[in-house]
């Protein structure tokens, strides 16, 4: 296999794409068909599917507003590079190629040639768009968060959302995730925690009434962390993970909130719908005795779930399935109230 092959290979099996688009200044970075394909938008496009990615190891692109379909080697040169016609793109795959090993960290790829001449990289431009740079500043190498200062309540208050409290979230549940509010973003916030309780971000959802920004941008971190590499509000539920030999993983921050207020303390959230080796990692510490539970949202069928769960080896894994229809669309599994939840709970429960 060719080292361009291998290189492929290693993004894929370390579930890197999503990390890729980001250094590469992409925004609204998504996944479609059950996590087959990622799209996302240009860093000075407004299509926000202009790039589309196969999730298999060939990691093949399509950058569809510009018509140009290939490797994920010429999507770095077209945006790094401005490589536009087949023999642009061919005279800049070396440099593609070095470019993404220097971000990924893949010194074992990097040619001796490249290794002492490494001013060859060009950086990406700076956007003014704050919501670009937002959505798009974040460290997502396998190390630990950077550590904040712990002034998010000094910085942020703990003022509960009304628009929350009448979805159901008590005042006292939002004191306890200490929701607050940034006037100038209009977003509500609240802090991202490592596994130790230490503050490594802040993430905003946008409360505000311009519906580009909350079909693009509902959810943005405020204080950029590398969401892969941790579990939300693992911090709070390792005692009660510990204590009940059991813990239940769902996509979004909010709904571990919900299920806290419903005596579910046991709760963590991985912020997307797939699990990255680290956030495997961190699930196999808790231990061999405990029952993990997929709780995904409605738009992940059976399959999908049982896929994920399939990444974590050697552990007892069982799947919130709702063959009954409770749920609609995109719904979470606590969108439609606690009485459907207890009954997801109770009675739709499968091992997989």
């Amino acid at each position: 296999m060719s080292d361009l092959r291998q290189i492929e290979a290693k993004i894929f099996n370390e579930d890197r794409i999503e990390e890729l688009l980001e250094q590469l200044g992409c925004w609204d970075i998504l996944t479609e068909q059950y996590g087959i394909l990622y799209v996302a938008g240009l860093p000075e496009g407004d299509n926000s599917r202009s790039v589309q990615i196969k999730n298999t190891e060939s990691l093949l692109v399509n950058i569809r507003s510009k018509g140009i379909t290939g490797s994920i080697f010429d999507l770095v040169s077209y945006i790094i590079f401005g490589s536009e016609t087949e023999q642009e793109i061919r005279d800049t795959l070396s440099k593609s190629k070095f470019w993404i090993c220097n971000k990924l960290n893949y010194p074992e790829f990097i040619d001796e040639f490249y290794r002492v001449t490494s001013d060859i990289e060009v950086p990406i431009k700076n956007y003014n768009d704050w919501l670009k740079k937002a959505s798009t500043k974040v460290n997502k190498s396998n190390t630990l968060n950077v550590v904040l200062s712990d002034n998010y309540i000094t910085e942020y208050e703990v003022i509960p959302y009304y628009g929350w409290y009448k979805d159901g979230l008590s005042i006292s549940t939002q004191k306890y995730f200490q929701i607050g509010i940034d006037v100038n973003t209009e977003r509500i916030t609240f802090p991202v925690h490592n596994k130790n309780g230490e503050l490594i971000g802040v993430k905003g959802r946008y409360c505000g009434k311009n519906k580009e920004i909350e079909d693009k941008y509902k959810y943005l971190y405020l204080k950029p962390c590398n969401k892969s590499i941790e579990l939300f509000n693992l911090h709070r539920a390792l005692p009660h993970i510990r204590r009940l030999k059991e813990v239940i993983i769902v996509e979004g921050g909010k709904t571990t909130m919900f299920l806290t207020q419903w005596k579910y303390p046991n709760t963590v959230s991985i912020e997307g719908d797939s699990l990255s080796p680290i956030q495997i990692k961190l699930l196999k510490e808790l231990g061999l005795d405990v029952k993990y539970i997929f709780a995904y949202d409605k738009d992940k069928d059976a399959n999908y779930v049982k896929k994920e769960a399939s990444k974590l080896t050697g552990r007892m894994k069982y799947g919130i399935i709702d063959i009954e229809n409770n749920l609609e669309h995109k719904d979470s599994p606590t969108d439609k109230g606690r009485e459907v939840w207890d009954s997801l709970y109770k009675n739709n429960i499968y091992k997989i």
